[in-house]
């Protein structure tokens, strides 16, 4: 490097602005409660929101976190009054029992379409959230009597009286780290819901992790409380063996967390109640289409999170992602993304106007085009169309007329996003940045490197 530092140049000159005029309207769908956490934040910030939900009403989104509602009082604060503040904004349109079907078109132009009482209807929006839950996917063995997933746990779970599926828990044991992902939400739900059930109905409780996730809001606290109330707490290094017999569900396994010279306990935990098993969670097969139609790349079963500084936000200009289509995360956490992807759509869609430096952007070179549709299968933004502007293209002889134009890439500088994948992927080498245009790259390279 010749001790010279390698920042690329800013060209000299004014930028070129170009002011875009933006509907401040937005379509929020999904069945997760962080869809009422965007549309609540948007519309609070005056921007038109609709909202799609499968449910018959608000309240059903909220169904799966009742219980968490009840141990969590920060929960309880975030989403108790959701409902109610929702249904009374008048900036806020709901249709209830409605499904997503498609979105196209690209930001500041979509076009969302939906079923709603077994009619289809297209809505025009500046933009797109969506927040939908994962699915779990059941093992082979979660059918078994005396063994559900968390979410089976949470939707049979009945704080009041203490009981699952209106039987009695007296003995319960979590099963965290079934699935491989680095998944925090389990371990704050068998904690904090463990800890509720052993102090109020004195219920056995035991917790089985590879690695507890303490991240969370007071969740040191929480499991040093756990620990004093008399939880017990084991670590495996392989997944527990579940057998049911007639007096119930037994776990054995490995217990690392304190191993002696001889090696790891062997511990067998008997006459369990319920064996609440950590699942693995899949996006729903509507979802992936829809997201795929998007070119939104779902990367490790879910769309983020890919970046942390970038919460929410997608390769596609005008669409975010909060709920567990982004990540699953426990409540807490996920309020915090939906409201980071809805101050990221405020800033694209709800100011009435977005300024576009012109020079950030691509520019394709129509005499080079050879109309290969790379370009416009591949940019995530919707910002390349087809059009017959291009002059004689230098892949194309045969047959030419003096003077005929011909199909070539454009690109529509309104949606571009300046990442550059058109450029580094164009076959015939007929696009750059303008911000930075390979002459300058190269007198850089040269003089720096």
């Amino acid at each position: 490097m010749s001790g010279k530092q390698a920042v690329l140049r800013i060209p000299e000159g004014t930028p070129e602005i170009k002011e875009i005029v933006i509907r401040p309207e937005v379509v929020v769908a999904g069945d997760h409660p962080a869809a009422l956490v965007m549309s609540d934040y948007l519309a609070s910030m005056g921007v038109s929101v609709i909202l799609i939900i499968p449910t018959e009403n608000m309240d059903g989104c909220l169904v799966p976190m009742k219980p968490l509602m009840t141990v969590d009082e920060d929960i309880r604060g975030a989403y108790g009054l959701l409902p109610e503040r929702v249904e009374k904004n008048p900036k806020i349109t709901v249709f209830p029992q409605a499904h997503l079907v498609d979105i196209s078109g690209w930001w500041g132009n979509f076009t969302v379409r939906l079923i709603s009482n077994g009619e289809e209807r297209e809505i025009q929006a500046s933009g797109v959230a969506l927040a939908y839950r994962m699915l779990p996917e059941i093992s082979k063995q979660s059918d078994e009597e005396g063994r559900a997933s968390f979410t089976e746990f949470l939707a049979g779970l009945d704080l009041e009286k203490g009981v699952w599926n209106a039987k009695p828990i007296k003995r319960v044991a979590f099963v965290l780290d079934a699935d491989k992902r680095d998944e925090k939400w389990a371990s704050g739900i068998a904690v904090r819901v463990g800890l509720y059930l052993k102090k109020r109905f004195k219920t056995e409780c035991y917790i089985l992790c590879q690695d507890l996730k303490a991240s969370l809001d007071d969740m040191e606290g929480d499991y040093r409380r756990a620990r004093e109330s008399g939880i017990l707490f084991f670590k495996f290094r392989d997944l527990p063996r579940f057998y049911r017999s007639e007096w119930g569900g037994r776990l054995e396994f490995e217990d690392t967390s304190a191993i002696s010279p001889a090696g790891p306990s062997n511990v067998t935990l008997e006459e369990l109640d319920l064996v609440v098993w950590q699942e693995h969670l899949i996006l729903g097969e509507d979802l992936i289409t829809i997201l795929n139609h998007m070119k939104i790349p779902i990367e490790e079963g879910t769309v983020g999170p890919l970046n942390p500084q970038f919460i929410g936000r997608t390769p596609k200009m005008g669409v975010v992602v909060g709920g567990d289509a982004w990540f699953p995360e426990y409540p807490m956490d996920a309020v915090m993304t939906a409201l980071a992807a809805a101050e990221e759509l405020y800033q694209r869609v709800g100011l009435g106007t977005y300024a576009i430096d012109i020079d950030r952007v691509a520019e394709v070179d129509p005499s080079k085009c050879a109309t290969c549709l790379t370009c416009f299968r591949i940019c995530p933004h919707d910002s390349i169309r087809i059009e017959r502007y291009g002059e004689r293209n230098v892949y194309i002889t045969k047959g030419a007329k003096e003077g005929s134009t011909w199909e070539a890439a454009r690109v529509k500088v309104e949606t571009c996003n300046g990442c550059g994948l058109c450029a580094s992927e164009c076959p015939a080498k007929a696009i750059q940045l303008i911000y930075y245009p390979d002459i300058e790259v190269m007198e850089f390279l040269e003089g720096n490197l």
